[in-house]
């Protein structure tokens, strides 16, 4: 075995986030890498370092719309408070941006869970 053929694999290691960027489905991936690399064990390895490089995407993503949603929810906490003491109105606060960080946190969960 020739040290191309031991350091190949690695190599195309570095092409599936390339892959991942041009939105190509995993049956193409599968496809493009069996046309690449007849071994089918080295196959299903890189097509799960696939999935860990698209979980890890949505994952990124998800956590920053909890993030987003999290300092919303505070933001509405804290001007609830202070205009509950004012006594001002502070109904949209309490229901209005209650509302849009709970749905923002949602939307990252699932982005995370899904």
């Amino acid at each position: 075995m020739s040290a191309k053929a031991i350091t190949e694999p690695f190599a195309s290691q570095a092409d599936l986030p390339e892959m991942l960027r041009k939105g190509l489905s995993d049956d193409k991936i599968r496809a493009s890498l069996h046309d690449r690399y007849q071994d089918e064990f080295l196959v299903e390895k890189l097509m799960a370092e696939v999935k860990k490089l698209r979980n890890s995407a949505k994952t990124t993503s998800g956590l920053i719309f909890v993030f987003i949603g999290a300092v919303l929810l505070l933001l509405s906490c804290i001007l609830t408070l202070t205009g509950s003491y004012s006594s001002g109105t502070f109904g949209p606060f309490l229901f209005g941006l209650t509302s849009i960080g709970l749905i923002i946190v949602f939307i990252g969960l699932v982005k995370i869970f899904n």
